[in-house]
């Protein structure tokens, strides 16, 4: 007997759990929270240093703070359309001594202090205080967003983070310097380089590209140096085409040059004449190699400037060292900065008694930069945590750093950061000169 068999019907199947198609996307959005928290935490802890009185006001004066305190009055005292009867009486003073008096031809810091406080009235001497502390704020913000440009979020957190505590920013920032100040403008010079170089041709990247150079110039005589790096960096983007950095348009050569006359026709105004303006930096350079103090600070090896950040940064330093042995020729962004600091490093290191390492500011951010690579790169061999293992770094770099601000300028209140008081108060030479 045949049973017969029920027509099969096709039940329709249950449904299928939909994939978690989801979960990448609240993953990216907890990744971006927890970046936007940290950013915010950087940020709150850069400006906290740099602004409150409460993080290494000093307790004494250097020479030089002293003499820009007294250019801002004699401004103060003749007004600033008077400028050029102060470069002559700087040329008619200087010949007559044999100190070294700053020159009036850095006028950019001076003019800001000088119009600082006649707005808000808080004296020469907070009015210089104030304009390198907001000049060291705009430096920690550039450097976050020029790390962003070059490498993303990663980079821009650790760069940003590191820039925060900065032992010669947070320096800079509490006293009457000009140093911060223009590494603050040496910086964007390098950042507008950069993205010109990625949007080569556009008018307006290159007129504030020319622009930042120009005012570079109008603050300190050191941006030769930078000048230099800039310059080094383009030809060596041109004519070594197996670096793979690109070839930078002719445009850029141009606006470089047109960025250093327009800075120079400025200080020929403010000198009075050409002749002024170049009596002005000739008496400053003789004088200059002629101070004892000088003379006894000043000089030292090639590696001069790796001894003085070895020991202000030591753990920045040293990965930032390995960043660059680790360098390969399609790292670009890596050896656009090292480039930057190689040809600048060349023409510090042969001014004769004149190193120092407050002029090497304008290395913080590239050192950092090619030091986050490095730290990065540690923090990924943690394959279960290396988020957790990046914070814990960063972490324990910047405590050092906090660690050698408070050692160098807060407990021994250094001044002038020469080798041989940082040397005396780590302790590596346990008697010293008076400060």
């Amino acid at each position: 007997m045949q049973t017969s068999q029920a027509p099969a019907i096709d039940l329709p199947s249950a449904p299928r759990l939909a994939e978690p198609k989801s979960l990448p996307a609240l993953r990216v959005i907890r990744h971006h929270r927890l970046a936007l928290a940290a950013g915010l935490v950087i940020l709150i802890a850069g400006l906290a240093l740099r602004l409150s009185p409460f993080f290494g006001v000093p307790d004494h004066k250097t020479l030089d703070e002293g003499l820009y305190i007294y250019n801002v009055k004699l401004v103060q005292m003749v007004g600033p359309f008077q400028y050029p009867a102060l470069v002559e009486r700087y040329v008619e003073k200087q010949s007559a001594m044999s100190a070294v008096m700053l020159p009036p031809t850095r006028c950019m810091y001076i003019l800001l202090a000088w119009a600082w406080d006649a707005m808000f009235h808080t004296g020469p001497m907070m009015a210089l205080r104030t304009v390198a502390a907001i000049f060291s704020t705009l430096s920690f913000l550039l450097a976050g967003l020029f790390a962003y440009r070059l490498g993303g979020v990663r980079y821009a957190l650790v760069v940003g983070a590191l820039m925060a505590v900065a032992p010669m920013e947070l320096m800079l920032a509490h006293r009457e310097l000009v140093d911060g100040v223009f590494a603050f403008w040496a910086l964007l010079c390098l950042w507008l380089l950069w993205e010109n170089l990625e949007r080569p041709g556009k008018l307006g990247w290159l007129a504030a590209y020319a622009g930042a150079i120009a005012c570079m110039v109008l603050t300190k005589e050191n941006a030769f140096f930078a000048a230099v790096g800039l310059g080094g960096t383009l030809c060596a983007m041109t004519f070594v085409p197996g670096l793979k950095t690109g070839r930078p348009a002719w445009s850029l050569f141009i606006a470089t040059f047109a960025g250093g006359v327009m800075g120079a026709l400025v200080l020929v105004c403010m000198a009075g004449s050409v002749h002024t303006l170049l009596e002005t930096y000739h008496l400053l350079v003789v004088k200059a190699e002629k101070m004892d103090f000088a003379y006894q600070t000043g000089g030292g090896p090639w590696f001069r400037y790796l001894v003085d950040l070895m020991l202000i940064s030591p753990m920045v330093l040293l990965p930032a060292i390995g960043g660059i042995f680790a360098l390969r020729r399609d790292n670009r962004e890596g050896v656009f900065l090292f480039l930057f600091v190689l040809f600048s490093c060349a023409v510090m290191v042969n001014v004769k008694n004149g190193m120092n390492v407050r002029y090497a500011t304008m290395w913080d951010m590239p050192l950092r930069f090619l030091a986050a690579g490095i730290l990065l790169q540690m923090a990924g061999c943690v394959r279960r945590a290396p988020v957790l293992a990046a914070v814990a770094l960063v972490a324990l770099i910047g405590a050092s750093e906090l660690h050698h601000y408070w050692l160098y300028f807060v407990k021994d209140d250094i001044g002038e950061p020469v080798t041989q008081y940082l040397m005396w108060a780590s302790q590596i030479v346990r008697t010293g000169p008076a400060r």
